[in-house]
Order: C-alpha cells, then structure tokens, then sequence
C-alpha cells in the first residue's frame, strides 16, 4: 500500500474508533489512535510548538532535519548512549504533518534505519524502549506491513528477562532501579525492563503482530500490579530513590515517570494521582531540590550518590505537572542536551515554582532522610544532611546516623573518592562516613575481602533476604524558624552482640552565629567494645586549645569553579566524654586509614577511585578512655566566615547539656526517652509529617 494512502485512512479511522475501547480489560482503555505514549493530542502539540515551545521545538527539529540530512540516527549502535533523533525525528514528523507540511522524511530515516528490523531485536544492545516510542510516534507513516515487521521486532523483548509477559519481579522488586531499565533503556543493567517492555505493549497492540496476546497480558499484569503493589511500596519508601541519586539517576529517576506518563497518555489512568504527596514519584522533584548543595548546585555526595547535577530528572520533570518540576525543566534548558521531554510532554499553563516556596528544614520518613539549609536562592547558604533509615534495595549503603554540612563549599564530608561496594569493600563499610563505632574485637563482617573489621554497622549491602531491612529510623523530627531538630534510633544498624543502644540527636540552630549540636547516647554489651565517633572534613584541623578548627573547600566536590564566593570555617567542641582523647588522621598516605583497634587494618585502603571527588583526606577520632559500657558523645560545630578566628563562648551543662553565650540553652535527656529542651522549649518526641503537605 501506497504509505500517502496509508495514513489518509488510518486518519480517517481515528474517528470512528478513538473511544473505543478495544484493548484490555475493563479496568483500563488503550486508545486506539496513535501517538499514544508521551503526548496527549497532536493538535495541542503543535500549538505549543508554534507558541511557547517554539524555542524548544526548533532545536529538536534541526537535530531531526540534521539526522535526514546524514541519512541515520545519531548513537543508534552505541548501546550506552541516548539514540534521541528517534524522538527528534518522530516529533518532527507529527508536527510537520499537523502542519500541512512534507513530514515523510523524519519518518523515511527511521524506517531506513530499522531495515529488517534487527536492529531492534539485537540482544547484543538494542535501544529497545526508545525504538517502542518511536514506533508509536511514526506508526501513522508505516505499511501495515512495516508495522507488523518492526512490532514483531519489539514484541521479542516482552518474554526477554522473564520468560513470560508480565511483571514478575524475577530479578528484584519495586524499589529496585534495575527492575525499571537504565536511562538508555538497553539491556545493560536491567533485569525487568518495566519501562520499556510497558513501552512496548501500548505501542504495539492492535498492530497486527503474532505478539497481540503477550502485549495484552502485560498490560493486564501492570493494570493489576502497579496500582495494587508498586504504588503502596512508592508511598512507603517515599520520594528519595531507595539507592540515591547516584543509581537513580542512572534509571529511576528518570524512567519511572515515564512509565507512569506513558500509562496516562495511553489509557488515561493516572497514576501520579494514586500515589501520596510523599510518595514516589510525586515528592522526586523536593528530593532533587534539598539535595542540591547551595555552593555548586550539585546533588550530594549520599549514599551511591555521584554528585551529579540534576539533569536526569529535568529529563523527567515536564511529566509530573507540578510547579517545582516545571522549574526543574526550565532550568535544565541549558544544561541538559534533549529537549524533546519538554517538547512532548511540558504543560505551559502550569507555573514554575521555585524551591524558595519550600520550609527550609524537610524529613523524608521513608528513606529517613533529614535536609536544613539557612536559605534558598543563595550560593553561601549553610546546607545539611542527617539520615537514618531501613534499606529498602541492595545497593544501599549501612550509614545510618551519617551527616554532612556544608557552606561555601564541604566543611564535614565523607571520606573521599567513589569506590563502589562491588569491589572497594572499604568504601562500602562504615569507616567512611561520619558514625560512631562499637569495636567488637571477635566481630566478622560479610563481604570483608579488603575491608577488617571496622566496628561499625551491620554490612547488609546485597545481602539476601526480604526488604525492607531495619537499619534504623528517625523518631523526631522539628522544624521551625529558629531550628531544624531530628532523632534517630540506630541500634538496629548494629550487631546485637556489642549494642544495646546507638542513638544520635541533630540539631541546626540557626542565627548570625550557626551552630550544630550532636548528641550520641552509645552504650555497649561489654565495657572493652570500645567507643568511637569519627568525622570526615576535607580540610586539615587545627588545635586551638580545647577547640579544633579548619576551613571549608569549595572545590572539595569536584568543581573548578563554583557559585559560592570565598570560604566558611568550622570550629568544633567535644563536651563530652569528659576526658575524650582525640585523634587527627589523614594526609597524603594516610588518608583511608583502618579501624585504630583493629591491628590487620593499620594501613592506608587507597584506590584510584578514591582521588576522585569528594576530596576528603582528613579524619578525626574522637574515643572515650573511661570505664563502663556507657558513652555520651556532645559536639558543638560552630560555622563562621573565614577571618573569624575565634569561637563562641560554649559551656557545659551537665549531664548532657550546653550553654552558648546568651543564646541558646540546650539541654538533651541523658538517658530513657530521646529529647529535651531548646531555651526552656521541649524538643518533638514525634513526626509529623502531614504538616509538610499542607
């Protein structure tokens, strides 16, 4: 057939059938017309297009007309890239076509391109989400025989991984990036394939392939999964990916909301509206804003963070339809190179909204993440981070009870560089981040090749059983203008041999002069489990009497240049234990030094990956001499500009308490229930969380 001929008559049938419900049971509708994933109405769209998106659409059309020009799809064979002239093409030719113009060429070079179709059902590397939306988008341009070829083609993956078309869950679960596929939707870390095999479904069924039924059985096993299971565990594990930006960026972050997008646009089933305001991925777009560090805008280095910047989820953004991911899609214009997410998917009628619309102190009970910050809209604000909470999915790290603080750059980090768990067991213990430790002489860990005993947490990194895993959880958590307050319960992070309690209280006073108050209440099964408390800061500290200081490092994150402008100073106070005895480790060769007690460990675990950002070279010990099974750690930081070279006046107030000139007044309960006072003012015992929705 003649394909003019071809898409006059598809057009002509749209009519008649677009309501219809043709496919699916009843629960769910996939519309017959095409295109149907990823954008809504073609008319709307080429509006936008010729209006408001006019900027953006002229930038995919001339990669579109770059890729007739060159006669292929730029990174098709390169399974590690992004192939987006699939989408820049199959764009053009909607609109072109809407538009009364020759649209064929962006079709003809897609068709050229695909050939017999191998390309598309290559198991050695296939793009084989992007080649479903393609598919979708250019099906109007197809013979009934080239649909056919090409939806057979994509139609081979939806038994690939599994062996049978439905959600199993084979190879993970929910909260796992690699049961949704990778950002280039191939093969390589993937497992499931959720995204792309529900890519497929919808933009193959009613074509005419021998894989009509496995398309349907899909589609019946996600309408009758996701709803049931994947959104309940989303709103449980909340809007923080369960294996950081680092992994998630890699997938989640990204091909989550495009699923869920494709699932609306296809059926008109909304998922986004099943989820709960602190669900995934409805709460993504806070996340992506509170873990950006002020002076670079990089997302932090937590967890397998990488700190990268937040162009994956600007890929995403324009298909959550709310204010602060419209932001996130306006402002990754520059810095992101696609921009048909925005061309396809972005809603002019709905207003950006800046993260100053934000409090600036937010819990994320899921994951048990706490962020504070002094100010929005200001590169030399003062950021932190304090985290505790279950594991929800293998790659998670055991930090539970880390912080990070940061303003004009690092000023406490963690141990520097990017091992991965696969194979730098250091970089995947406890000796990296900012935690106490239990020195358990007799204590053997899982996956210790490399790594000795490091007194620290419980190493449930890949391993076995069912998840979520208890490491840990916040209990309290307080925000208002003068302070941001979080307590966590850790003691499940550790051996039940060498605990019986790990606590640790956070506390942001805000002000002209800013404070940190840490209180741990450690207590071991048996006085010789020696007690530690170590922190990382990228800076080398300097004795001052019966204070340490040091200097933030702006480019400690990995930047050549940054937005913030010159460098803060921390000066940090150890009130208690007593009689603490402290230890300054680090330096050229000492920099990833071993457990101090543990004698095979007392030598520097360096690796290339390690010289990689965030540079952190510098580690304090902070020990407890005395007798007894009980420790109290209280540490006061105090942040001030750089030329101040004297701290505030701070005093102990006994048993667990300070006193900051005529300030603050702060008192911790040394024992039973978590909590105390703040100038006379009882700190939260609880979470609400509901009050952050409101």
């Amino acid at each position: 057939m003649d394909r003019r001929l071809s898409v006059v008559l598809t057009a002509m049938c749209i009519v008649a059938v677009a309501s219809s419900a043709l496919f699916g049971e009843a629960a769910y509708q996939v519309k017959a017309a095409h295109p149907r994933l990823c954008i809504e109405d073609v008319q709307e769209l080429t509006q936008r297009c010729a209006g408001p998106l006019a900027e953006d659409y002229e930038v995919v059309k001339q990669r579109a007309d770059a890729a007739v020009r060159r006669g292929e799809i730029q990174y098709i064979n390169n399974a590690w890239s992004i192939p987006e002239d699939l989408m820049n093409c199959g764009i053009a030719y909607l609109v072109e076509r809407q538009m009364g113009r020759d649209a064929r060429p962006y079709a003809e070079v897609i068709v050229r391109q695909w050939g017999d179709g191998a390309i598309i059902s290559d198991r050695r590397g296939s793009h084989f989400g992007y080649h479903a939306i393609a598919y979708d988008w250019i099906y109007d341009a197809l013979t009934p025989e080239e649909r056919v070829r090409f939806g057979d083609a994509l139609g081979t993956w939806l038994r690939f991984f599994t062996d049978e078309p439905r959600i199993l869950l084979k190879w993970g679960h929910w909260e796992y990036n690699q049961t949704w596929g990778p950002i280039h939707l191939n093969i390589m870390n993937c497992r499931d394939a959720l995204t792309q095999k529900l890519f497929i479904a919808l933009a193959i069924c009613g074509s005419g392939t021998k894989y009509e039924a496995d398309a349907k059985s899909f589609l019946d096993s996600w309408n009758e999964r996701v709803p049931q299971e994947c959104v309940p565990a989303f709103n449980n594990m909340g809007g923080v990916w369960s294996e950081s930006y680092g992994h998630g960026a890699y997938g989640p972050v990204t091909v989550i909301p495009y699923a869920f997008h494709a699932w609306r646009t296809a059926t008109g089933i909304d998922l986004f509206r099943l989820v709960k305001p602190w669900g995934y991925p409805v709460e993504e777009p806070r996340w992506v804003a509170y873990t950006m560090m002020p002076h670079n805008d990089r997302t932090a280095w937590i967890d397998d963070g990488d700190g990268s910047r937040p162009a994956a989820f600007a890929r995403a953004a324009p298909m959550l339809r709310d204010g602060l991911s419209q932001w996130f899609s306006d402002r990754g214009r520059d810095g992101l190179r696609e921009r048909w997410q925005r061309v396809a998917c972005y809603q002019p009628s709905i207003p950006p909204m800046p993260p100053d619309t934000l409090p600036l102190g937010y819990l994320f009970p899921g994951a048990g993440h706490v962020y504070m910050r002094s100010a929005w809209n200001d590169p030399n604000a003062t950021w932190a981070f304090f985290g505790c909470g279950p594991q929800f999915a293998g790659h998670s790290r055991d930090d539970e009870g880390h912080f990070l603080i940061c303003k004009r750059g690092a000023l406490v980090s963690r141990q520097g560089g990017q091992g991965h768990n696969d194979s730098d067991y250091y970089a995947g213990g406890s000796l990296i981040f900012n935690i106490v430790t239990i020195f358990d002489p007799n204590e053997k860990s899982r996956r210790d090749k490399g790594n000795e005993n490091d007194g620290g947490l419980l190493r449930h990194v890949y391993e076995g059983g069912g998840l979520p895993r208890e490491r840990g959880r916040i209990v309290a958590f307080e925000h208002n203008a003068d302070y941001t307050y979080a307590a966590a319960d850790i003691t499940a992070g550790y051996s039940s041999i060498k605990a019986h309690e790990v606590t640790r209280q956070f506390l942001y006073l805000r002000g002209e002069r800013e404070f940190f108050v840490v209180f741990d209440r450690v207590e071991a099964t048996r006085p010789d489990f020696a007690r530690h408390f170590f922190l990382h800061v990228p800076d080398e500290p300097r004795r001052e009497g019966d204070f340490l200081t040091w200097l933030s490092q702006p480019e400690a994150d990995g930047d050549g240049e940054v937005l913030s402008c010159g460098r803060s100073r921390m000066f940090m106070h150890t009130l208690l234990p007593r009689k603490a005895q402290i230890v300054l480790r680090g330096g050229p060769g000492r920099e990833a030094w071993g457990h101090p007690l543990e004698p095979t460990a007392q030598y520097n675990h360096m690796t290339e990956g390690r010289r990689k950002p965030p540079v952190c070279p510098w580690r304090i010990e902070v020990s407890d001499p005395t007798s007894g099974c009980r420790t109290l750690f209280l540490h006061v930081f105090e942040i001030t500009d750089e030329d101040t070279l004297r701290p505030t006046p701070i005093g102990l107030a006994a048993p667990a308490g300070i006193d900051i000139a005529q300030r603050w007044q702060v008192r911790f309960n040394a024992s039973g229930s978590l909590g105390g006072t703040v100038n006379d003012r009882p700190m939260t015992t609880t979470i609400d969380t509901q009050m952050q929705y409101q």
